[in-house]
């Protein structure tokens, strides 16, 4: 006996016509929030930026008006180490100050200097102790100044945004505080923020290398 197929029945215009302007509403809503918030985003981590440089500071409490927290940010630094990079002149300096550390090796058609590596390891992990490029013999205590080595960035710093938790003081997390704050109109995240920077006492702020 062959099924009979049921044929499918088409959604209720008015419904499907509520739905689609729904979604491509908040398409266009959220398209305007995630550009307002990469604005804001920009604009907070400059400012976080100097006032890290002007305290130290490494987090921020975030508060409503009311001074409320709901969220705290925390800025995670940057990683840096030494590297060698420039080959000649880190190889020429430990040819002149630690021979026995150097050698060369032929290679058809041309000659290499070779540092053993051991060693480069040791005075690179001094370079990174010392925070500048400079290593402190073991035996003798003379420093040198070791050229064709920089100490460079590897990691970027970043700030690390996290909203409160309930407690027993507070019930309500961090993201139900904004929304309530939010519905009160206490706090307004859909109009333009005007993002301007409060002239300082000693002149404008230099932009950060």
């Amino acid at each position: 006996m062959t099924a009979v197929e049921t044929k499918t029945k088409a959604p209720d215009p008015a419904y499907l016509a509520a739905v689609l302007r729904r979604r491509q509403a908040m398409r266009a809503r959220l398209d305007q929030a995630e550009e307002l918030y990469e604005d804001v985003n920009r604009e907070a981590a400059k400012l976080l930026d100097q006032q890290y440089k002007a305290t130290r500071s490494t987090k921020a409490d975030v508060t409503l008006d009311d001074d409320t927290k709901f969220a705290n940010v925390t800025r995670v630094g940057g990683e840096a180490e030494a590297q060698v990079t420039d080959r000649e002149a880190f190889a020429a300096w430990v040819r002149d100050h630690y021979p026995e550390h150097w050698g060369f090796r032929i290679i058809p058609a041309r000659t290499e200097t070779v540092v053993d590596q051991t060693f480069a390891s040791t005075v690179l992990a001094a370079v990174d102790a010392a925070g500048v490029p400079q290593f402190a013999d073991p035996e003798s205590g003379e420093v040198h100044v070791v050229p064709g080595v920089m100490i460079r960035p590897t990691r970027s710093r970043y700030y690390r945004w996290t909203f409160t938790r309930p407690s027993k003081r507070q019930p309500l997390d961090g993201r139900a505080l904004v929304a309530d704050a939010v519905k009160a109109g206490a706090l307004d995240v859909d109009a333009p923020l005007a993002i301007e920077a409060a002239p300082a006492e000693d002149g404008p702020a230099k932009a950060e290398q």
